[in-house]
């Protein structure tokens, strides 16, 4: 439509939002890259076409830049800055995070509208002319900043929105649900013998959410000019997409259309397009019954056919073999696998290896794990005897805390830096150190700095009932704690009536007290999860989500007469590793509830989990203070975190609240773990509801109080 006719009719309806944004279209400078935004649902192929638009060489493609638990990317080290040029880290340049993210919204698209790295007035390629990323609508939902994405995108007429969707309905939910219960969402195929109950109630909310969606929540003022619609049908068909729809969809980013298109070898089709989903669905004839008559794509798609035959599909019969109980035993029958990543990697090595697997881009990760080793005044001889001193350490304390006739049970899966000068090539001393059976794993590039996939890494190489996580600076302080923590599995069991092994048992950290910084799983997790963390997990929050995830069943447990301390630093203060956090409170840790709840068969979560948020600005309240936090629930299997956020920029104030937490802290963790208080601040005085607001993004529970 021309501008004059956009002017008519701005003239009969001058109060009608859409007609004046689309006349301002017209006069909107345009900018000097295509800026566009695909615009799809979860499980419609959006992974294979995001790849093909990667490969080609005048676009700039990201990924799920918006996403909740993190920011995805296929540029990962633009959101990082460059190295100092020194080798003084003390104080890391500032990077994007998810956090900064959502806070500041609007200042991240025109970071990424300028398609340059962070830090570098250099594009990301030198010659682009367009610059996107993938959005799904929980990505803005869920952070409350749907706003931005109406006002920043949606209704931005400089942003082209090109909008992928799949006409079988029925066909995305049972992908959603494969993925939820797999966790996988790209790499692998899916197991064949997987089934799925759907509630028709819960399949009807999602239609109308999902028509919803891409029928009125996608609609741009002017649909007709800025927006570019593609089916996962025609996608799916690669052949006929490139030489029907490639093309145009190159026209319409302004970008050159004879490139040859390609796709990314990580993208495999996860399961037959074509396949018979009444073989998928157990109650297929329920479904059917209720969506018969429907404009259901799937079951209009049938009847259009004439195929469906009623009474002849049945629920398949599936060849699962039923879960061997894992055996009780005595007080020491179970075996143990140590997880114990080690490296000597100093500050300058550090740095080094960050340019030299530049080539990589999961490398943007790669951080000094070990620097403080270097800065310790108890180190100024041999920087290599210091770290032999410090695993020579941990392994005396397990040596005298592990009984001998057990420790004929025990196995170190140690993980070494593949080129770790020290560790490496010292492989027969390690083994002399180790007072137990050595198992030694290398630890790629890719992982460095990452150590909760390390750990991943390891527990996959692991054959034992129990697993738990150290590192060579861990001094394990009470003898027998083997046979207490399977005591405490044991009676787990036995309380709740869940198969033995559904539980995390946490050891009693005195550097960081009620904190679940150790946690002991059981080899059922790995049987029932496939990994020991979900793979979104980099390198914090690992502890704390496995020990939340088994308080909703009432079966996380804080042994706290097994006791430890770290030998350097940790905790919530500085690590040896540069800290990368995600969001895992929301979906990360629903759908692993959800998947445990499947696991144990239960209907209901018998755990209660609160979150006391206590915004302190006044000093001299210690009282109150502390008359909050010894409150108790009149009940058992009730996990309480008291959150004090002192937005008093004064020292004095933050270390007394610190001082009462220490003090009570320690008393309840002579009875249990089940009630804590951690101190929250931030050096500045920003109001009650940014303190409250922190609070709530900060706290692990469903339910909160203020």
């Amino acid at each position: 439509m021309t501008g004059i006719a956009d002017a008519i009719l701005y003239l009969k309806r001058p109060y009608s939002k859409d007609r004046r944004k689309r006349l301002v279209a017209h006069f909107l400078r345009p900018s000097p890259q295509t800026r566009f935004a695909v615009l799809s649902w979860k499980r419609t192929g959006s992974n294979l076409l995001c790849g093909i638009l990667y490969n080609h060489p005048e676009i700039i493609m990201h990924n799920e830049l918006f996403n909740p638990i993190d920011i995805f990317t296929y540029h990962p080290k633009s959101l990082n800055p460059p190295p100092p040029e020194n080798d003084d880290e003390s104080q890391p340049p500032p990077r994007w995070t998810p956090l900064i993210r959502d806070l500041f919204p609007n200042d991240f698209l025109e970071f990424i509208w300028s398609g340059k790295s962070c830090g570098v007035n250099e594009p990301i390629r030198p010659k682009f002319k367009a610059v996107g990323f993938k959005s799904f609508p929980e990505h803005w939902t869920d952070v409350r900043n749907e706003h931005i994405w109406q006002d920043a995108i949606l209704e931005d007429l400089r942003v082209k929105k090109v909008i992928l969707y799949r006409k079988d309905e029925l066909a995305v939910y049972v992908s959603m649900l494969r993925a939820d219960e797999t966790g996988r969402y790209m790499t692998h195929n899916y197991p064949e013998n997987l089934t799925f109950y759907i509630d028709p109630a819960k399949f009807q909310n999602f239609l109308d959410r999902y028509r919803h969606t891409f029928r009125h929540k996608y609609k741009s003022p002017i649909v007709q000019r800025d927006t570019f619609w593609i089916n996962y049908e025609d996608l799916s068909d690669l052949e006929y997409f490139q030489l029907n729809i490639y093309p145009h969809l190159c026209k319409f980013l302004g970008v050159s259309q004879s490139t040859n298109m390609k796709i990314l070898r990580e993208t495999v089709k996860q399961a037959n397009p074509e396949e018979d989903l009444s073989l998928v669905i157990e109650n297929y004839e329920e479904l059917e019954y209720c969506f018969r008559y429907s404009d259901v794509t799937h079951f209009a798609k049938l009847r259009e056919q004439e195929v469906m035959k009623a009474g002849t599909m049945s629920s398949p019969v599936t060849n699962q073999q039923p879960e061997e109980e894992v055996p009780r035993g005595d007080g020491c029958g179970g075996t143990w696998s140590v997880l114990l990543p080690i490296c000597s990697r100093t500050i300058s090595q550090q740095a080094k290896s960050r340019h030299s697997h530049s080539s990589n881009q999961e490398a943007s990760f790669n951080t000094n794990r070990f620097s403080e080793l270097t800065q310790s005044s108890q180190y100024n001889d041999s920087f290599d005897e210091a770290c032999w001193d410090l695993l020579s350490g941990f392994c005396k304390s397990l040596k005298e805390t592990v009984p001998l006739s057990q420790m004929e049970k025990f196995e170190c899966v140690v993980g070494i830096d593949v080129d770790d000068k020290v560790y490496q090539p010292a492989k027969e001393r390690l083994k002399a150190m180790i007072p137990c059976n050595v198992v030694f794993v290398d630890i790629q590039p890719t992982m460095y700095g990452k150590l909760c996939r390390i750990w991943n890494h390891l527990a996959s190489k692991s054959r034992n009932d129990y697993i738990v996580l150290f590192g060579d600076d861990v001094r394990l302080l009470d003898c027998g704690w083997p046979q207490k923590i399977e005591e405490c599995f044991r009676n787990i069991s036995t309380n709740t009536g869940l198969p033995l092994g559904a539980a995390c048992v946490a050891m009693n950290d005195l550097s960081f007290p009620g904190f679940p910084t150790f946690p002991v799983i059981h080899r059922w997790h790995l049987n029932q999860f496939g990994t020991l963390l979900p793979k979104q997990f980099v390198n914090q929050g690992g502890d704390p989500f496995l020990y939340e995830l088994y308080s909703r069943f009432k079966t996380s447990a804080w042994d706290v007469s097994c006791r430890l301390k770290k030998n350097t630093i940790g905790g919530d203060g500085d690590a040896r590793y540069q800290k990368y956090h995600i969001n895992w409170r929301g979906h990360i840790l629903n759908m692993h509830i959800r998947k445990l709840k499947k696991s144990v068969e239960v209907r209901n979560i018998s755990g209660v989990c609160l979150d006391f948020v206590v915004p302190s600005y006044r000093t001299n309240n210690n009282d109150y203070l502390r008359r909050i936090a010894l409150l108790r629930a009149s009940r058992d299997g009730v996990y309480v975190k008291f959150w004090f956020v002192v937005d008093n920029p004064c020292k004095n104030h933050v270390d007394e609240v610190k001082a009462l937490a220490n003090e009570l802290n320690a008393k309840q963790l002579e009875q249990s773990g089940n009630y804590f208080i951690n101190v929250i601040h931030y050096g500045a005085n920003r109001g009650a509801s940014y303190a409250r607001n922190t609070g709530l993004r900060i706290g692990f529970c469903f339910s909160m109080m203020m």
